[in-house]
């Protein structure tokens, strides 16, 4: 039991402290995240190449949220300042909150609009869709066209062969062996034969030809109407229906169960599904102002209640291995946020798995340096003080960058990679813990410098 206490108040308490205190900073940093896409999509314009949008909507945010965040910590710190200061600065503190807020919660209202109206909306699938549409109806009116021609060359083939057959018989007319009144006769028949079967082919043929063109027409018209119906199944985003269809489908399916059920719609109205996503977005964006708001409130307040107790049963290694756990798990969250960043201006997915691996080569890293000493110890000579600190302290920083990279490939290993991959995460995770050591580091040297100079 005393164990568990102690790991309670001295390593847990701490670390969940530390914890909510990130938090507050990752509601900052998503508020600030929503604002930038939401300003560089507003400033995008083929009209304005002078400044970036990438650049201008980072102009914009920086002030905005650092302005939110100081004067969250301000208004903390206000009930300890002087009565005077405290009256003039606190309508002052109170508008330079209201404006930040203001934008972000519009930020947040737009943003979400686009996010969710159309969300499933794939221009390139639709686009398949229609030449697939399109092409299916051009191939079926071609076989109709195909089939009623072979129709109309079966229905006309008896007049056509009756046509062939009285002119074979009148080319092959001869008037050897008949006599000549006979001969004119037969010549006579044969000719009256042809040109009758040779009109009753063209009236035939005209007729069939145009019950031909007739029911291709009707086909063609029918078919036609049936693309087109299919057509506006796909891209009519004026139809409720047709537009529900590329909703976000956890949304869509709810509401659509919803009205089919209690009102017995075929589907929902377009502004239901407005106002539920300016909702949702309004929520979620006033979550995070008033998170980010308590967060650096309770920064400005005084923590000690939150210390432990004195504890004289505790041995100073006891006390000291709980530092260092903290310590430990510090580091592995700064080491893993470098790590997060890099691979986000790398425009990389960052899978589940990558970030469980890279805490725990982080912390693995960082208890063996602790362990071993002797890998990052200094010469105890001050000959070129500085340069041998700077020195140490680069072959320190790069040290812990490469057995991170090391433990990285080693996990991914052990834990179901089948083969090791030299990836952007993999560096990504070796950049991330040099990062993090250099910038534990600097503070360290810069204020040892000062204070021998």
């Amino acid at each position: 039991m005393q164990l568990i206490k102690t790991m309670i108040n001295h390593v847990f308490i701490p670390i969940l402290t530390l914890l909510f205190l990130c938090s507050g900073l990752l509601a900052a940093v998503t508020s600030a995240t929503i604002e930038y896409s939401v300003f560089i999509s507003l400033f995008t314009s083929v009209q304005q190449t002078f400044i970036s949008p990438s650049l201008l909507a980072l102009l914009f945010v920086i002030p905005l949220e650092y302005t939110k965040i100081f004067s969250h910590y301000l208004n903390g710190k206000l009930h300890e300042a002087s009565p005077s200061f405290s009256k003039h600065f606190t309508r002052k503190v109170g508008v330079l909150v209201l404006i930040p807020t203001l934008i972000s919660l519009a930020c947040s209202i737009i943003f979400s609009i686009n996010a969710l109206d159309l969300a499933s909306y794939n221009s390139d699938s639709v686009n398949a869709q229609i030449a697939e549409i399109t092409q299916s109806c051009e191939e079926d009116i071609s076989q109709k066209q195909q089939s009623l021609a072979m129709e109309k060359s079966q229905r006309i083939a008896p007049y056509q062969a009756s046509k062939e057959t009285a002119f074979e018989n009148l080319n092959s007319f001869t008037s050897s062996n008949l006599t000549s009144s006979l001969a004119k006769q037969k010549l006579a028949f044969l000719q009256d034969s042809a040109s009758l079967t040779a009109s009753e082919y063209a009236e035939r043929e005209q007729e069939f030809e145009k019950d031909f063109q007739r029911k291709l027409h009707e086909y063609q018209t029918e078919r036609e109407a049936q693309r087109d119906r299919d057509l506006a199944a796909l891209t009519d985003l004026s139809d409720a229906s047709v537009a529900s269809q590329y909703d976000n489908p956890l949304l869509a399916h709810t509401l659509t169960v919803l009205f089919q059920t209690l009102f017995a719609h075929r589907s929902y109205p377009r502004s239901c599904y407005l106002v539920i996503s300016i909702v949702i977005s309004l929520a979620l964006s006033i979550f995070l102002e008033l998170f980010i708001s308590f967060s650096q409130e309770f920064i400005a307040q005084p923590l000690d209640f939150l210390a432990p107790a004195p504890d004289p049963s505790l041995t100073e290694k006891t006390r000291r291995w709980c530092n260092d756990c903290i310590l430990l798990f510090i580091k592995a969250i700064c080491g893993i946020t470098l790590y997060i960043t890099i691979m986000f201006f790398a425009q990389k997915a960052i899978a589940t798995n990558t970030i469980y691996r890279g805490i725990l080569s982080y912390m693995l890293t960082y208890w063996l340096i602790n362990r071993l000493p002797s890998l990052i110890k200094k010469p105890s000579d001050n000959n070129n003080a500085l340069y041998s600190d700077i020195y140490y302290t680069a072959r320190e920083c790069l040290l812990q960058g490469v057995v991170a990279f090391g433990f990285y490939l080693l996990l991914g290993f052990l834990f179901g990679e089948t083969a090791v991959n030299i990836s952007v995460s993999t560096v990504a995770i070796g950049m991330g813990s040099f990062l993090a050591a250099t910038l534990n580091r600097i503070p360290q040297e810069l204020l040892k410098f000062q204070s021998n100079p």
